[in-house]
């Protein structure tokens, strides 16, 4: 509290350095405020910090953890909560589908992750108060996209998986039910963000444009699964399934298909909105940062998980499959958030002290934060202007201006 109430005249006047990846003066600190390299270790390992998340420093990029990676923008403090709320709606899936009643498990599968991201939205506030418009264009049309892509495509999908003496994995009626149907999918899931990005007004920041993918997709699986998994209900009140039967459903409807649409088309949304900076990046890998490379991941996984489905597998192997991309696509899509992250940091200036969102510490207004590494964008707007002082130290000139 001490801190909170210092006089300016109190604050030290910080210490400078060169980059030695971007050039620009920075605070001497751990990270350079300006390219987020840190400063402490050389080469690639610093320059790329593979080991410190830009949106959460305190972990390495190829990790896989739900919600530090569907919810880029979570403060430090929000991680756990989310976590135990996801954890709870893995158990009332275990517990519905030990149970085998048909409506409690289609209503979770079909509304557990959607309205936790709900939830998400509403805590960072993406969009700058105007909460309800957006999110309800990306939820609300991803939905009707997903009613009709189920009516359509699930014909297609059931005529697959009909058993035919001449049926193979090549033949026209799998090819249409396993890439076809899946590709068609992914692209609507795409058309809510795009709609978005043309409306929205304002600025226009990656992360933002990750929140509005992620919402039409998982506003399309939301309307795609309740629609898929309602024929249970024509067998009253119990599925009739067995306990791995039941479980490899909701795992797949409730989980896979949610997590895989909203991080492969949060990542296609995040690449599509990003604005690079004019100044170059020693981080590399610009490449990562391509919404054409974010599509055509996107599709890929779409198409293989469809062939997945069609195949005659047993219900293990399809769970194992679908974690396997899961999580593939989980690190694919940290690598690509870190990345934007750090190409798409602007010409900014080193502005007034303020508490960094993420460690607490009193730092100077940059593009990172120069003690914890966090990338400014990553921190939510309500969140991002801390505690601010007046400009007292030296140093708060334009980049690449020394004192």
């Amino acid at each position: 509290m001490s801190e909170m109430t210092s006089s300016p005249a109190d604050l030290p006047v910080l210490a400078t350095v060169a980059c030695p990846y971007c050039g620009i003066t920075v605070p001497d600190a751990r990270f350079c405020g300006a390219c987020g390299a840190h400063l402490v270790h050389s080469g690639l390992r610093a320059s790329q910090r593979l080991h410190a998340y830009a949106a959460f420093p305190d972990e390495p990029v190829l990790r896989l953890s739900v919600a530090t990676s569907l919810f880029p923008h979570l403060s430090h403090r929000a991680k756990a909560p989310f976590r135990i709320a996801f954890g709870l709606f893995l158990v009332l899936l275990l517990i519905f589908s030990l149970a085998g009643t048909s409506a409690p498990l289609i209503a979770v599968s079909a509304l557990g992750v959607p309205l936790l991201f709900l939830i998400y939205i509403w805590e960072i506030d993406p969009y700058e108060g105007s909460f309800l418009l957006p999110t309800s264009v990306s939820l609300g049309l991803g939905a009707g996209l997903g009613v009709g892509w189920a009516i359509i495509g699930g014909h297609y999908v059931d005529e697959a998986l009909m058993p035919s003496l001449t049926s193979s994995l090549t033949s026209n009626t799998a090819v249409v039910a396993a890439v076809a149907i899946p590709a068609i999918g992914q692209l609507l899931m795409c058309v809510p963000m795009v709609i978005v990005r043309v409306a929205q007004r304002g600025r226009i920041e990656s992360l933002d444009g990750f929140v509005s993918g992620a919402t039409g997709a998982l506003g399309f699986t939301l309307a795609a699964t309740i629609d898929l998994m309602s024929p249970w209900l024509s067998d009253g009140q119990l599925t009739h399934g067995t306990i791995l039967a039941n479980s490899t459903q909701v795992i797949l409807r409730g989980v896979t298909l949610p997590l895989i649409s909203a991080l492969a088309t949060g990542f296609i949304a995040m690449a599509f909105w990003a604005k690079t900076g004019s100044r170059p990046t020693s981080a590399k890998a610009a490449w990562l940062t391509s919404p054409l490379l974010a599509l055509g991941l996107a599709l890929i996984v779409q198409v293989g998980l469809g062939f997945t489905d069609i195949s005659t597998l047993s219900d293990a192997t399809l769970i194992a499959i679908h974690l396997s991309a899961l999580g593939t696509l989980m690190l694919i899509t940290r690598l690509g958030v870190h990345y934007v992250l750090l190409h798409e940091a602007l010409d900014v200036t080193i502005g007034a002290p303020r508490v960094c969102a993420n460690c607490s510490h009193l730092v100077p207004t940059m593009a990172f934060c120069p003690q914890c590494g966090v990338a400014d964008r990553a921190v939510a707007r309500p969140h991002r202007g801390g505690a601010a002082w007046p400009m007292v130290n030296p140093i708060g000139k334009p980049l690449g201006e020394t004192t």
